[in-house]
């Protein structure tokens, strides 16, 4: 049984806006709303992740076969990679579907993405993958995923735009996003990405823990940012909008409104 004091009202709302005065939301969640998840301090989106499950946004998603596809990806060091599949309809962020690896080749990695069957839109990939190394003959990740993926055109490179805007970005977007179940590793990766504690002044700083959620949260701050990007290209510019007319129509306009100056 599970009774947050505020459904079972045993202690008087006095009471609770004391201890909401001197606890962090995260303390105040543990100690009197029985959550669980609040216990991880520091956690960036436990806040988020909280709502996701109470508002039921995670549970078996439908596949909408007329949809598009993205992945969006983490490539990181020792060949740790993440990814993430997702679908966007009618405003909903559809994460249907999760991927991570350790050691694998860049072959190995396409070749798990492609078998999954689904239609492609664009992969979305780290600034870092158009760096070129010697061990893949000069060729940079994004041109070896190119051979594997459809072509150059299935590619893109999210901005840059530093780890704490990436994070509000991923921030802003969550309240959009619904989640399968089968992500369910990804998930708890995102519920325990969490601040580096500071021992010797008991605080947490502002930069991430770099620990096995690095690369899975890493890679859904690609999609978060990436799906900012595309909302801001395919908004309509402000202001006045010119329109095109031929040259009879001009004619019949002008006859129009000099047609009382003649009379």
């Amino acid at each position: 049984m599970r009774l947050p004091a505020s459904v079972s009202k045993i202690l008087p709302d006095s009471e609770l806006s004391a201890a909401r005065a001197q606890l962090s939301q995260d303390q105040f969640d543990q100690e009197y709303e029985c959550s669980f998840d609040a216990a991880i301090m520091g956690a960036f989106y436990g806040q988020e992740m909280r709502q996701a499950q109470d508002e039921g946004r995670i549970r078996e998603l439908p596949f909408d076969v007329d949809a598009p596809v993205y992945s969006a990806w983490d490539l990181g060091y020792r060949d740790d990679t993440a990814v993430w599949f997702y679908q966007v309809v009618r405003g909903e962020i559809r994460v249907m579907d999760y991927y991570a690896v350790s050691g694998a080749s860049i072959e190995d990695i396409a070749q798990v993405v492609t078998d999954k069957g689904y239609r492609y839109t664009k992969h979305y990939l780290p600034h870092d993958a158009r760096a070129k190394t010697l061990a893949s003959g000069g060729k940079s990740i994004v041109e070896q995923l190119a051979a594997h993926l459809g072509g150059i055109s299935k590619l893109a490179i999210v901005p840059e735009i530093g780890i704490q805007d990436g994070i509000q970005a991923v921030r802003m977007v969550l309240p959009k996003c619904y989640f399968d179940p089968s992500c369910e590793e990804g998930l708890e990766a995102l519920r325990q990405y969490q601040r580096e504690y500071d021992e010797d002044k008991k605080a947490f700083r502002q930069n991430p823990r770099h620990d096995w959620c690095s690369h899975p949260a890493d890679a859904f701050r690609m999609l978060a940012v990436a799906y900012r990007q595309e909302a801001r290209d395919q908004t309509p510019p402000k202001g006045k909008t010119l329109q095109t007319i031929t040259l009879d129509e001009l004619w019949e306009y002008d006859t129009h409104q000099h047609r009382g100056e003649r009379i």
